[in-house]
């Protein structure tokens, strides 16, 4: 039995520009972030423009950005899950307690640290 297999069943669905309906919908949310940002009258122009234009490139950015030929939230998604899993935030109110560390040459041939007495590491001498 002959069968025929559609050859484009995973590629993605395109909305309105070339883009998918996610890359639209970061288009939009950052449209409606950067409208809400200028619309904040008790701040100057000035110091709005940067924040909104930051907001409204990172958008273009998620929305038309390749980097060979994945798209950027798939890359952004791939670092997360890489920091996420070799990296770990701890954070402590109490202060961090140092070891003390035995510098090497007091330290005897068998790696305990030196009495009284005893040889260092650097006196001893190796016989074959």
């Amino acid at each position: 039995m002959h069968a025929r297999v559609p050859q484009d069943v995973d590629l993605e669905d395109k909305l309105i520009y070339g883009l998918s309906p996610l890359r639209f919908g970061y288009l939009v949310i950052a449209a409606l972030a950067v409208l809400s940002l200028w619309r904040l009258e008790a701040v100057p122009v000035g110091l709005r423009l940067l924040p909104c234009s930051v907001v409204a490139a990172g958008a273009a950015l998620l929305a038309w950005g390749r980097w060979r030929a994945r798209p950027i939230d798939a890359w952004l998604l791939d670092l997360l899950v890489f920091v996420r899993r070799n990296y770990r935030l701890h954070v402590s109110w109490q202060p961090r307690r140092r070891r003390s560390v035995v510098p090497l040459r007091a330290m005897n041939a068998l790696g305990k640290p030196a009495g009284r007495g005893a040889a260092a590491a650097s006196d001893l001498t190796e016989v074959a």
